[in-house]
């Protein structure tokens, strides 16, 4: 018996070890569209305010984002389908109107893919279509069609964006 507990001690530290081991998966694990929001007239980033987007048909509350501004926001599509559409509702005062809200949908291809023992498998995207409506927004950009675990932004959402108004240059100052 003291044979098997001299044993025992002196794989323990080995096993211990080797159950530390750090080199699991460190990749990302989500293929997640990431879209940025531009400014129609001169292709610079902006900040919406008081929006809401959402996924269209989604289970339950698929609210991506609900804030008062947002820049990027992640539009994950489903595995399971060949599309997905996204809801994008202005909730400003002067905006909070449902004719106004605006959709895109997104067509495409899924392919699953096995990346390595420690980080199994996840879904890669390949973007066929797009279709939206233009009541906020301008246009719609895809960069790079080909949506996999890198945290990269691949679409260009542009928007209309309300002119501030310049200083009267009349002298009065109310």
């Amino acid at each position: 018996m003291g044979k098997i507990l001299k044993y025992i001690a002196a794989l323990l530290p080995a096993l211990i070890a080797w159950s530390c081991n750090t080199t699991g998966c460190l990749q990302n694990q989500s293929s997640v569209p990431l879209a940025g929001f531009y400014n129609s007239e001169d292709d610079k980033s902006i900040a919406i305010d008081s929006l809401r987007v959402y996924g269209v048909g989604a289970p339950n509350d698929s609210s991506l984002i609900t804030t008062k501004t947002a820049s990027r926001v992640y539009l994950p599509f489903r595995s399971d389908a060949s599309s997905t559409s996204f809801c994008f509702r202005y909730m400003a005062k002067a905006l909070d109107y449902p004719q106004l809200n605006d959709t895109i949908t997104f067509t495409y291809t899924s392919e699953p893919k096995f990346v390595s023992e420690e980080c199994g498998a996840m879904y890669f995207y390949k973007i066929t279509g797009l279709n939206y409506t233009t009541h906020l927004i301008e246009s719609v950009e895809v960069t790079d069609s080909l949506i996999n675990n890198l945290d990269t932004e691949r679409i260009k959402i542009y928007f209309r964006v309300a002119k501030d108004e310049e200083d009267d240059d009349s002298g009065d100052n109310l």
